[in-house]
Formats: C-alpha cells, sequence, structure tokens
C-alpha cells in the first residue's frame, strides 16, 4: 500500500509504565538514577503493529485494561511509547474522555474557538462553521454558560459537534457517544457516515458490539496490551463476545467428549458415546446458524430398564442454562431393555437457533415419569456456532418476515 494511501502507521509499538508500591519510591529512584530499582514494569502494550487507510472506519474493542486507551494516546500524540514509531498523516480530533480539551470555566463559546484553533483553524474558519457547530450541539442558551454547569451529556454534544465540524482528517471516538440519549446518537451516526464519505478516517471505540458492527469496515481487538485480531468486523465482534463469555476456553472438544464420559454412577446404565456431527455426519463442533447440528449417543444398560425418555441440557460457555428438553415433549420413547444391552438415537436441533457463541452439553436418561435417573452426565459435549452477519441475543429464532 502506498504511504498516501494510509492515515495511521503503527510499528511495533510498546508502553511501559513505572509503578510504584509507595510514594516516596518514585523519590528514591531519582535520588539514586536507576543505581537501584523501586518500580515495577508494566507493559500497557506489546509490539502492537496496523495500518488504517485514509478513509477507513476501525473500531478498536477490549475489555477495560486492554490497552486501548493508551493506544488512543499514542496515535493523538498525547502520550509517546517506549518503543516502534507511530506516522499519523493528517489533522486529528478526538474526543477521548467527558471533557477533555474543555475549560470548565470557559463558556460554550469560547471553548469552542479554543479546541478549534488547537486543531488548527483560523478565526475565519470557526466563525463559518461556528452556527453549524452550535445547532448541531443543540444546548440552547447554554452555549453562553460556563462548562462547569453543563451536564454530561451537553458536554458530550458540544465536544462531538467541535470535532466532527472543523473537518479533520481523523477522527477519533472513545465511549464518548455512550453518554447521549438514543436521538442524538442517531444524528451522531449520521454524521460519522457523512464524514466518513468525505475521506475522513474514523478511529471509533465501544464496548457496544452492535454499533462497532454497523459502522466499522474493520475492527482491531486488544487484549492485555497485546494485538488480538484483526479483521472482519462481524467475525472479530463474534470471537470477542465469545472470549468473554468463555474466558477460561475449557469447554470440552469433540474428541475429549468422544474419548471419555464423566458421568454420575447411577448402577443403572452408563451414556457410552456421545457424538456431535453435522448434516453429513461427520464430526464437527463449529456450525452456524441455521444449519444442522446432531447428536448422536449410545446408552448402555447395566440393569433391566423401563421405558426410557432422554433429556438435554445446553448452557452457554459463562454458565447460561439456555436449553432443557427432554424426548418426552416430541413423544419419543425408547423400548425397555435387559442390562447389557444398548439404546441408541439421536437429536437434531435443525435449523439452529443459537446465537453465537461457545456452548456445552449435559445428556441425561430417565424414567417416563422423570423420577427415576437412569444416567447423567457431566458437561461431555461442546460447540461453537458463528454467523455471517450481526446478531443480538442468545437465540435467532426461527421466523418468517412479510413485507406488505
Amino acid at each position: 500500500m502506498r504511504d498516501s494511501e494510509i492515515a495511521i502507521k503503527l510499528q511495533g509499538i510498546s508502553k511501559c509504565f513505572q509503578v510504584y508500591d509507595k510514594p516516596h519510591h518514585r523519590l528514591m529512584q531519582g535520588l539514586l538514577r536507576g543505581k537501584k530499582q523501586y518500580f515495577k514494569e508494566f507493559w500497557a502494550l506489546k509490539d502492537i503493529s496496523f495500518e488504517i487507510k485514509k478513509g477507513e472506519t476501525v473500531g478498536i474493542i477490549g475489555r477495560n485494561g486492554s490497552g486501548k486507551s493508551t493506544l488512543l494516546q499514542i496515535i493523538c500524540g498525547t502520550l509517546s511509547p517506549s518503543a516502534g514509531s507511530v506516522d499519523v498523516n493528517g489533522r486529528v480530533a478526538a474526543l477521548l474522555e467527558l471533557g477533555s480539551g474543555f475549560n470548565p470555566e470557559f463558556t460554550g463559546r469560547e471553548n469552542i474557538y479554543m479546541n478549534a484553533s488547537i486543531l488548527g483553524l483560523s478565526p475565519t474558519e470557526i466563525a463559518a462553521c461556528f452556527d453549524d457547530i452550535v445547532n448541531f450541539a443543540d444546548i440552547g442558551d447554554f452555549i453562553e454558560q460556563p462548562v462547569k454547569t453543563y451536564s454530561s451529556g451537553m458536554m458530550v454534544r458540544l465536544a462531538f459537534a467541535v470535532s466532527v465540524h472543523t473537518k479533520p482528517d481523523i477522527l477519533v471516538v472513545d465511549e464518548a457517544l455512550s453518554v447521549g440519549d438514543v436521538a442524538f446518537q442517531n444524528k451522531c451516526m449520521a454524521k460519522i457516515k457523512a464524514i466518513k464519505e468525505t475521506g475522513t478516517s474514523i478511529l471509533f471505540v465501544s464496548h457496544d458490539l452492535s454499533t462497532v458492527q454497523i459502522v466499522c469496515d474493520r475492527v482491531i481487538w486488544m487484549k492485555n496490551g497485546n494485538l488480538k485480531l484483526s479483521g472482519y468486523a462481524v467475525d472479530v465482534c463474534q470471537e470477542y463476545y465469545v472470549d468473554n463469555v468463555n474466558p477460561t476456553g475449557n469447554a470440552l472438544s469433540t474428541e475429549e467428549a468422544e474419548a471419555v464420559i464423566v458421568q454420575q454412577i447411577t448402577g443403572m446404565a452408563r451414556f457410552s458415546t456421545i457424538k456431535v456431527v453435522n448434516d453429513t455426519g461427520e464430526p464437527s463442533n463449529i456450525f452456524n446458524v441455521g444449519s444442522d447440528l446432531r447428536f448422536e449417543f449410545t446408552l448402555e444398560a447395566e440393569t433391566d430398564l423401563e421405558e426410557s425418555v432422554i433429556a438435554i441440557s445446553i448452557y452457554r460457555a459463562d454458565g447460561d442454562w439456555l436449553i432443557g428438553q427432554t424426548s418426552r415433549e416430541k413423544n419419543v420413547v425408547w423400548s425397555g431393555c435387559a442390562a447389557g444391552e444398548t439404546l441408541q438415537g439421536q437429536l437434531s436441533l435443525a435449523p439452529l437457533c443459537l446465537a453465537s457463541g461457545d456452548y456445552k452439553v449435559v445428556f441425561g436418561a430417565y424414567s417416563t415419569d422423570h423420577k427415576t435417573c437412569y444416567a447423567l452426565t457431566d458437561f461431555v459435549a461442546s460447540f461453537s456456532v458463528r454467523t455471517n452477519y450481526q446478531t443480538w441475543g442468545k437465540f435467532v429464532h426461527p421466523c418468517e418476515w412479510i413485507n406488505h
């Protein structure tokens, strides 16, 4: 890619902070001039490299403490990296935190002129866009009042209005829009779309994955100071969501589930096989919403059994119980059998309507009145669900839309 097409280029960016256990340790560090180290190193960023094209909207997501804000401050020039280089081509307008860059004693009018001049606009240019800024902020007569009298919503209205009307080459927005109401957020989204079409590059940081997927061309996922993943917004947001509901990543794989089935000892029956397969019968643990997912199982009787019903429970990786059903609900019952005999069956979830995430499965076998438990497993199978479009909630329910 030619340098003329790049708005932001980071190469090997790392940032280390010195953390002192006690206040006087900072003084001792200075007096001894490094002869003894009184601080601990905390690496907020570790070898971060990426490029953002001109006119591209890129989201940055990650949990609190992942390094997002430190990264933005380095891009905006308010913080220097410990290692690496950052090249920013163009004027940057940044909305990093509520009220940043505002003098609380100045009026809204005075802060507009001060902030716009810092962004490089001349008094004539500021005067030309002043009315547009005021109309967009929509704070009425408060424009002539000190900013310290503003509510948080009024503050973000004015700050955002200044940022987007000064014609920046790069706009950086860090969680600021979460303060505004829905009407203002819609107004901001429309403005972001408009300035994007003029060629402005946008860095958009938010915990609202729905908005990130809608607004951004690409998403960067930060985790523990590292660049965990970068790519298509929907794909990265799904992986981030799954990681948040399953941070340990300790769900059983299909292969592990087939190798050992951990279950309760009832002395009546046991599950000897449980498999997760796709519509062709091949073992799989990754499925798309709307596809066919099947469980194949074998129950081995350890004593004579009367008629049996099979039960399944499906949990999200964070432990949320989503599905609890038995075969009796569909009037499916397995005949009684003698000790040593086996019962086989399958359960098909088609179409699969679970939303993106990681899931774990428990199987059980019961008498038809559910009073006697013949067999009950621990978590014995797991699978993941993905989509190629935005999803919300826990289910993508089969439905039919009609356009009259």
